[in-house]
């Protein structure tokens, strides 16, 4: 009569949560960073009627002199509220969201919306409904992903729409900055395919970060010989999580960069032609350069915050299964 082997006790994976909480409570000074950004980049591109008044001139022979007019796109400026305004009179938001756009607001929203219809999400969640449903549902996620011009939050260029949106106040000299990301959208396959990549930023870390916390086995602990495949790969995610995170962002920055660089070579030139100031010049640089800085940022703590995550995951699931095994030996020894 041969007697088996006593196996070990059964090790659960611990600290899953805990670990997901440690990582955003690093991520918390990089979003107090961006809003603080946010509110520099803002002040700077607040500008006077005439500089307002310049600065749309010179974008529009931007556009002509990049042959990016020719290629359909436009400037789309949005009407914006100022959060004061928001406050005292809620109403007006509440109009907008809810009943008929403006006359200075409908070229910019329906830009909004042509890029939301084209995009995959509402193809999918849209693909049973019926065509009024559907004009329904589309008409309210325009307004709905208007809001962040609305309130004078962000500026884009749309690459389905091919538009690019900015609020009518504040970060107007971003809109240079936007126009590099057309040159990028309308140039060679590489920054196509750059801009594509764009999105890795978004998908990626996620992934490494679920891999590594499903993963029981610590860092600290080597890859067997026996493992298979799919135990050497969450093996290598997880040691390499920081750097995989980190890489993830570089098509983003790198495009944010070109961006940058391409939109201020337009206006560069615009200033030598006479149609631009050297003091708005200064202030598109500034506003590119928070922008920029923010995607930075962005990529470090995300990182930073990834790595800190499976260490304190690490941490929990050593100490689990210290007491899980001296539990299991102690109840052994006493049979």
């Amino acid at each position: 009569m041969t007697v088996s082997p006593i196996q070990g006790p059964k090790i659960r994976n611990k600290g899953f949560i805990r670990a997901q909480i440690a990582q955003n409570i690093v991520a918390i000074p990089a979003s107090i960073a961006s809003v603080g950004i946010l509110g520099a980049m803002r002040k700077v591109s607040n500008l006077s009627k005439e500089e307002s008044a310049v600065l749309t001139h010179a974008a529009r022979k931007g556009l002509r002199d990049t042959g990016l007019f020719e290629k359909g796109i436009k400037v789309h400026k949005i009407n914006e509220l100022p959060l004061k305004s928001i406050i005292e009179q809620p109403y007006n938001l509440i109009q907008f969201l809810m009943g008929k756009v403006g006359k200075k607001d409908k070229q910019a929203v329906n830009a909004i919306g042509q890029e939301v219809k084209e995009g995959r999400l509402f193809k999918i969640l849209t693909k049973n409904m019926s065509p009024e449903m559907k004009d329904s549902v589309l008409e309210y996620g325009a307004k709905g992903n208007s809001l962040m011009f609305k309130l004078g939050l962000n500026a884009c260029y749309l690459p389905k729409a091919n538009k690019i949106i900015t609020p009518d106040k504040s970060l107007q000299t971003i809109v240079f900055h936007e126009m590099g990301h057309a040159l990028n959208n309308n140039g060679g396959i590489i920054l196509k395919s750059l801009q594509k990549m764009r999105s890795a930023s978004a998908i990626i870390p996620s992934i490494v970060l679920l891999t590594s916390l499903l993963n029981k086995r610590k860092t600290t602990e080597e890859t067997k010989q026996n493992d298979s495949a799919i135990q050497k790969g969450a093996d290598f995610v997880k040691r390499n999580a920081g750097k995989l995170t980190a890489l993830s962002f570089v098509p983003m920055v790198l495009e944010e960069g070109l961006a940058s660089l391409r939109g201020q070579g337009v206006a560069k030139k615009l200033v030598q032609d006479g149609a631009l100031t050297k003091d708005l010049l200064k202030k598109i640089k500034l506003t590119n350069l928070g922008g920029f800085s923010s995607y930075v940022i962005a990529a470090v703590v995300a990182a930073l915050s990834a790595k800190f995550a499976i260490q304190v995951k690490d941490k929990i699931q050593e100490k689990y299964e210290a007491n899980k095994i001296a539990k299991f030996e102690a109840k052994n020894n006493k049979q």
